[in-house]
């Protein structure tokens, strides 16, 4: 894992930060650079989307001053346009970002199926993990739960397994934190192997959770059982049907649970 630049996206409609003390905290961690990204929707009327973004330039300033007290390195970029999320996929490309962090909040699951939310969008199109953010809190239980599926033989699900393992494990070492992991199953006639998974996780045993459900609630309800500060998933297919339900899974897993929402793509 090389955690080198972390793009936080600041919300202009609020003052309060979530995604950007987690990831200051992070970089205090790490070393990583941050690159502060601000897309104001786009008025019609410039010199109403002129002021708004001076505004935020200056928000991004007393951000900027705060992690530079702290030693961390940021920069800052605001622009104006009609789709922030799709220009921050863009910005994240454009600044090499090795991660994205933005705040989340839940929805209701009318709300999920209704429209498709900037999480959801951002979860497809990104082009590097992110990591959503909860109402800050401190990891104080240093309590990572990576979710893995054993079941499925295709190569890209082999490799996105390996990749989450590989990543649980550094970013536990990096955060001082527990890994554990979690595979779901639904056919009570292959049940994965515990000790196998707990060989391949390098994990002790009781560290591997191998639970019969659906995917969300299994995790999500695994999350809430361990205090997990986080959770990490993976996504593999992005595009039609298959990036509908891996948004969906994404956002059920979001919506029921009190932890940050890592998703490696």
């Amino acid at each position: 894992m090389s955690l080198d630049k972390i793009l936080v996206i600041v919300d202009p409609t609020t003052t309060t930060q979530p995604a950007f003390a987690r990831a200051l905290h992070s970089a205090q961690l790490t070393g990583a650079r941050l690159h502060l990204y601000t897309c104001i929707e786009e008025s019609g009327a410039r010199e109403t989307d002129e002021a708004q973004q001076q505004t935020c330039m200056k928000a991004q300033k007393k951000l900027i001053a705060s992690a530079e007290e702290h030693g961390i390195d940021a920069s800052g970029e605001v622009e104006i346009g009609r789709n922030w999320c799709q220009q921050v996929v863009s910005a994240a490309a454009r600044c090499t970002a090795s991660m994205v962090f933005k705040s989340t909040r839940d929805h209701s699951d009318v709300d999920r199926e209704m429209r498709q939310t900037s999480d959801w969008t951002l979860l497809r199109l990104s082009p590097c993990p992110v990591l959503l953010v909860k109402d800050f809190h401190d990891w104080k239980n240093r309590r990572v739960l990576a979710a893995i599926n054993t079941r499925s033989k295709d190569v890209a699900h082999i490799k996105l397994n390996n990749q989450i393992i590989s990543f649980a494990q550094q970013f536990s070492e990096a955060y001082g934190a527990d890994p554990h992991f979690v595979n779901a199953y639904s056919d009570s006639n292959q049940v994965p192997d515990i000790d196998q998974l707990a060989d391949a996780c390098g994990v002790p045993c009781e560290h591997v959770h191998v639970v019969e459900g659906g995917a969300a609630d299994v995790i999500a309800g695994m999350a809430a059982d361990i205090d997990a500060d986080l959770i990490i998933i993976g996504t593999v297919g992005r595009a039609g049907l298959k990036g509908t339900v891996v948004g969906n899974t994404s956002e059920r897993i979001l919506d029921h649970t009190d932890s940050d929402v890592l998703v490696l793509n």
